[in-house]
């Protein structure tokens, strides 16, 4: 996954994962390919390696990392997510990162947004 660009790695969760991935895939904290708007599959962070279906791996979830993009994007394009991949996002509430530079036509440096852990229920103990 190094494109020649440091990533600057500021928080980091440990996921396992539901299915095979690639370093540099956007996944959820499911442990699946992310998927913008998608129940169970909203984009946490991005495989810092690549995985199989059970194991567990680290993703990036604040900072820049440099991942591979689709499309042409520009500095400061948002980007959503679909099946673990960038897009361009049309709608800002769909935002999952920010792009902070463009390494080369295939390559981008992302600014992510944090993705809070869904909350925990607490459990109802006796007093």
């Amino acid at each position: 996954m190094n494109n020649g660009m440091p990533q600057h790695n500021i928080l980091s969760k440990k996921v396992t994962l539901a299915e095979d991935v690639k370093a540099g895939q956007v996944i959820s904290f499911s442990g699946y390919l992310a998927t913008t708007g998608e129940q169970g599959k909203q984009p946490a962070g991005v495989a810092m390696y690549k995985g199989k279906k059970g194991e567990s791996i680290a993703i990036m979830t604040i900072g820049f990392i440099a991942i591979p993009a689709s499309e042409p994007l520009q500095v400061e394009d948002r980007v959503k997510v679909i099946n673990g991949n960038i897009s361009k996002a049309k709608d800002p509430a769909q935002a999952f990162a920010t792009v902070s530079d463009v390494v080369n036509n295939s390559s981008v440096e992302l600014a992510l947004n944090y993705q809070p852990i869904p909350p925990v229920v607490p459990l109802d103990l006796p007093a």
